[in-house]
C-alpha cells in the first residue's frame, strides 16, 4: 500500500457499525475496569486514555496519519489545540533559566507577550531581529541562544519569510 494511502486509511478499530470514519470521542475522562487499571495507566506502566487532554483517540489518530505522511523521517508526533498551545509547549521543552531566543520581530501579539512577559519571569531572556535580516539572526545568537524562531506567515503583519 502507497504511503499516502495508508495515511489516508489508517484510522481506529471500526465498531459493530463499520463506520468509514472514526467516531468523535467527545468524553473528557475515561473509564477503568478497577483501581489497579487506573493506578498503571497514571504511573504510565499501560498505555491508554485516562483524561482526554493527555489523549483522546481521535487525537491519536490524527497524530498517526501525520506521522504516516511525514515519510520515514518522523517516529512520533505531538497534537495541541492550539498554536499558541503548540508554541508555548515548544519552548517549555527546550528553553531553562538563563538560556536565550532570537526571534524575528514579527510575531503573534501573544507570542510576543509570551517572549517579553512569562518566559522572562524563568529566567529566558530573547533578542529580536527583523525577519530578512539573517545577519542580524547571526550576529544576535549569543553562548546561551537555544532557539531561533520565526513565524511565516507571521501574525496579523503577513509577513512571508523565506525558510
Amino acid at each position: 500500500m502507497r504511503k499516502e494511502t495508508q495515511a489516508i486509511r489508517t484510522q481506529l478499530s471500526r465498531k459493530q457499525f463499520k463506520e468509514h470514519s472514526a467516531p468523535i470521542y467527545m468524553t473528557s475522562s475515561y473509564a477503568f475496569d478497577d483501581a489497579e487499571e487506573m493506578r498503571a495507566l497514571f504511573s504510565e506502566e499501560k498505555e491508554g486514555n485516562i483524561y482526554s487532554r493527555y489523549s483522546n483517540p481521535n487525537t491519536t489518530e490524527f497524530i498517526d496519519k501525520v506521522v504516516l505522511m511525514e515519510g520515514e523521517g518522523a517516529e512520533a508526533g505531538w497534537a495541541t489545540a492550539s498554536g499558541m498551545a503548540a508554541v508555548f509547549s515548544t519552548f517549555g521543552a527546550l528553553l531553562g533559566q538563563n538560556d536565550h531566543v532570537v526571534s524575528c520581530r514579527s510575531v503573534f501579539g501573544s507570542t510576543h507577550k509570551l517572549l517579553t512577559e512569562i518566559l522572562p519571569k524563568w529566567g529566558v531572556s530573547h533578542t529580536y531581529v527583523d525577519y530578512n535580516d539573517l545577519a542580524g539572526f547571526a550576529a544576535a545568537i549569543q553562548t546561551n541562544t537555544k532557539v531561533l524562531y520565526l513565524e511565516t506567515p507571521s501574525n496579523p503583519g503577513l509577513d512571508i519569510i523565506d525558510l
